[in-house]
């Protein structure tokens, strides 16, 4: 659907209608595909809801018993999946079902927002750290309802809800499998929206975790980059893309985002990271994940498998690289000259008894300042800072400075 919103409502047709003998229609508020969202009140318990009516097309002038009765399937279907994660954060909670003169109608929580795809046509793509926090929201919903046997199916920007207090909420669970639903398709075809959808589902293999991730790829390419990834002038010319294709370089996700996503693309649904592997990149700021192999909808699979961040992962941009070396230059300049003041106070004044209590200090500080600047040095990777190389620099520097100038001193004071 394209929104659950609540808006500005003018008169409309059916507005005043009062479903399931409680749910008084106020106005549409978002259509779709498969139906409409009406605003509306409940009038048993005082609260405003989300009435969705499914429908079939008005083009359709003869529908035949079976596809009504697929679409009334349909919809109790969606209340029954989308009830069993009512108490998900990150997904718009189902309330009821009700099924007036064979019209299905679902109720649901209303969201004050607008979809994703609304935003992204009226405003600018989303940034990079925002995109991430929807990635990570979708990444919550996705792995409860695969842990509940149920997959998604139509993930797309349309189906993502932004509030005004800035929540992510996944919805449209009306075209989602259950692994214990006898599978429903529309005639000669599959059901989605087809630039979304994972090679594997357009040649009709079964449904699986896997292509929801691949939908949320394409969904997150969207939101950051503003453009769809595989959408083409035709239906065949954008599956073609899907299937064969490469999506064109992202400029605006960063690193370690666009690393993600391409990982979620992957055309094999078995090179696809598994939810956790991506979660986990997006907590650390990893810049290259890999695959766990694919992981049925209900299954609790092996841990994921995440790549160790290297340096050299994934380059970071050439101002970002030479800011390292200016701040590395910096701590090499103040390391290099505390030593010469050392050497040169030695030299000019001779021994003294008190360089054997300062020369371990400030040994230890120029130290520090040239293993600072081996790290920012060796930074060339959008990873964190290699600290380590710190600590591997302190004694190889520290010992020596400190004998050299113990042991000049003495000589001087002899």
């Amino acid at each position: 659907m394209n929104s659950l919103r609540g808006g500005a409502l003018g008169a409309q047709e059916g507005a005043g209608r009062v479903v399931g003998g409680r749910y008084r229609l106020v106005g549409e508020v978002g259509s779709g595909g498969f139906g409409r969202v009406w605003r509306a009140y409940d009038e048993s318990l005082d609260v405003e809801v989300a009435v969705k009516e499914m429908w079939l097309p008005h083009q359709a002038a003869a529908v035949s018993g079976a596809e009504h009765r697929e679409r009334v399937l349909r919809a109790a279907r969606e209340a029954r999946n989308a009830a069993k994660l009512r108490d998900h954060p990150h997904i718009v909670a189902v309330h009821d079902v009700a099924v007036e003169d064979g019209t299905p109608w679902i109720v649901m929580s209303l969201v004050e927002g607008q979809s994703l795809a609304e935003l992204l046509r009226t405003d600018r793509p989303l940034p990079a750290p925002r995109t991430a926090d929807v990635a990570a929201a979708l990444l919550k919903a996705l792995k409860a309802a695969h842990a509940a046997g149920i997959v998604h199916r139509d993930l797309k920007p349309a189906n993502v809800m932004l509030t005004d207090d800035g929540q992510v909420l996944l919805t449209d669970f009306g075209i989602a499998v259950h692994e214990t639903d006898t599978r429903l398709t529309t005639t000669g075809g599959v059901i989605g929206s087809v630039e979304y959808m994972a090679p594997e589902r357009l040649q009709g293999d079964r449904d699986q975790a896997a292509g929801d991730l691949f939908s949320l790829g394409a969904t997150l390419y969207e939101a950051v980059e503003g453009i769809s990834p595989f959408r083409r002038e035709t239906p065949a010319a954008t599956i073609a893309a899907i299937a064969l294709h490469e999506p064109p370089p992202m400029r605006h996700a960063g690193p370690v985002l666009a690393s993600l996503i391409t990982a979620l693309l992957a055309k094999n649904p078995a090179d696809r990271p598994t939810i956790d592997s991506t979660l986990a990149v997006l907590r650390a700021g990893a810049p290259t994940i890999t695959a766990a192999g694919p992981v049925a909808p209900h299954s609790h699979g092996p841990s994921p498998i995440l790549a160790a961040p290297t340096d050299t992962a994934a380059p970071v941009s050439g101002a970002a690289r030479a800011g390292r070396l200016i701040t590395g230059s910096c701590f090499l300049v103040m390391g290099l000259g505390i030593v010469g003041f050392c050497c040169s106070m030695l030299i000019r004044n001779g021994g003294h008894p008190v360089v054997i209590s300062i020369s371990p200090g400030a040994a230890a500080l120029a130290a520090l300042l040239l293993g600072l600047a081996a790290m920012f040095y060796r930074w060339t990777g959008s990873g964190k800072p290699p600290f380590r190389t710190v600590g591997r620099a302190f004694l190889p520097v520290f010992l020596p400075l400190t004998l050299t100038w113990e042991v000049w001193n003495a000589m001087l004071l002899a």
